[in-house]
């Protein structure tokens, strides 16, 4: 008999939009110092399913809700030849993530529907493991604790707590008005000297994370008509939730928080560093997440909800989507530092993520020396990028950029 999976909160909200043209897929590219063995390859991908065998799942439809269906299908690693960020799910035969390669690039991609980034890393971990003791016959120390329960685990649910939700107050949010490219976005990989930004941070004495943020924030200084100046311009951030409560899960486990601010073209970069700083103390406790939690669950418990056939759900959440997506300007998300086994690391050059945008997004992660920010845009003018970027260069940082189109 088949194991069958619940899905998470997260997964629950991306299956029901699941057809749409903006179905959330992340790219992980692990760059090697040498072109790709693609039968070696297909192995650690064999070997790194029998570690997660909850990744090799079907979605498929329930009468109230979708559920995750261990497949019987192998999924084969392919050479690279479809678009960045690809749409994965088609119908409930489909695989929810996709093995490829390209020279010396190892391609994992993989539905929101199925994990988050850091429950991806998990997995991009030992399959580079894998791949690498076998391809250069170096002993795999690579250990994983978690049983199949702990990866399983619908953390939200464990850790949702009934209570009366409270409202926000509404503010008028600055959206980026960018001549939009429908279903074609830009995909670009940067790539910064990690201790050169952590020095930049340490000079401003804050994270890498809050400077990113507020560089981003002091980027929109030139590019803001007048008359959008008394709007404030609202960065999603997720936030891991492992760090707060004790959950080793690798379905999805993070917490949507959010920066405000209204910019005025005399502010300073340290200014806007010490209101995103006073608000990251505010919003970032466990406390605060765990209402975002609550809230979050709360949909699904709600007895309408619950009784409500999924044909009419999956209706009522893809227009609920389409006005949400537009509530703030963008998004920023920051991996942080992914290390593996020193032995390992040493047949790595870099490492990048990427995902595909609803306007455009920010996704950050860092591997020995190299800061990578992946940015996609569905814009064709992209000043808030160039200005981003031409921060760091300005101040004798380096900046390699990588652009793809689709």
């Amino acid at each position: 008999m088949k194991k069958w999976y619940k899905l998470d909160n997260i997964g629950t909200f991306y299956s029901l939009t699941s057809n749409s043209s903006i179905a959330k897929v992340f790219r992980y590219s692990v760059f090697l110092n040498e072109e790709i063995d693609p039968k070696t390859l297909q192995l650690s991908l064999n070997k790194t399913l029998e570690t997660f065998p909850n990744f090799n799942v079907n979605l498929k439809k329930g009468f109230y809700w979708y559920y995750l269906s261990e497949s019987t299908k192998q999924n084969k690693v392919t050479k690279e030849n479809l678009p960045v960020c690809f749409k994965i799910y088609k119908n409930e035969h489909d695989l929810l993530y996709r093995v490829s390669y390209y020279k010396n690039k190892i391609n994992l991609e993989i539905s929101h529907i199925l994990s988050d980034g850091k429950g991806t890393i998990e997995f991009l971990k030992l399959l580079i493991t894998n791949y690498i003791s076998l391809k250069y016959n170096i002993e795999n120390n690579y250990i994983n604790k978690s049983s199949e329960l702990d990866k399983t685990e619908d953390s939200f649910d464990k850790y949702y707590k009934k209570e009366k939700q409270t409202k926000k107050e509404k503010i008028k949010i600055y959206k980026y008005k960018g001549k939009h490219k429908i279903n074609r976005p830009i995909f670009m990989e940067s790539h910064l000297p990690l201790d050169k930004i952590i020095k930049l941070s340490k000079q401003y004495n804050t994270t890498i994370t809050i400077l990113l943020l507020s560089i981003l924030i002091y980027s929109f200084k030139d590019t803001m008509n007048t008359r959008d100046l008394n709007k404030y311009i609202k960065i999603d951030i997720p936030v891991d939730l492992r760090n707060f409560f004790n959950s080793k899960t690798t379905m999805n486990f993070f917490g949507l928080t959010n920066v405000t601010y209204k910019l005025n073209t005399n502010d300073s970069l340290i200014e806007i560093i010490n209101e995103i700083t006073k608000q990251f103390k505010q919003n970032i406790t466990k406390e605060k997440l765990s209402e975002r939690v609550n809230k979050m669950v709360s949909f699904e418990k709600n007895i309408f909800c619950r009784i409500v056939p999924l044909f009419i759900k999956r209706i009522v959440l893809n227009i609920i989507d389409k006005f949400t997506s537009n509530m703030s300007t963008t998004c920023l998300s920051n991996l942080g530092l992914i290390t593996l086994d020193k032995d390992i690391e040493k047949y790595i050059k870099y490492i990048t993520v990427n995902t595909n945008p609803t306007n455009f997004q920010f996704t950050i992660c860092s591997f020995k020396n190299d800061l990578s920010i992946g940015v996609s845009s569905i814009y064709t003018n992209n000043d808030i990028i160039k200005n981003f970027f031409r921060y760091f260069t300005s101040n004798n940082i380096d900046v390699k950029i990588d652009v793809s189109e689709v």
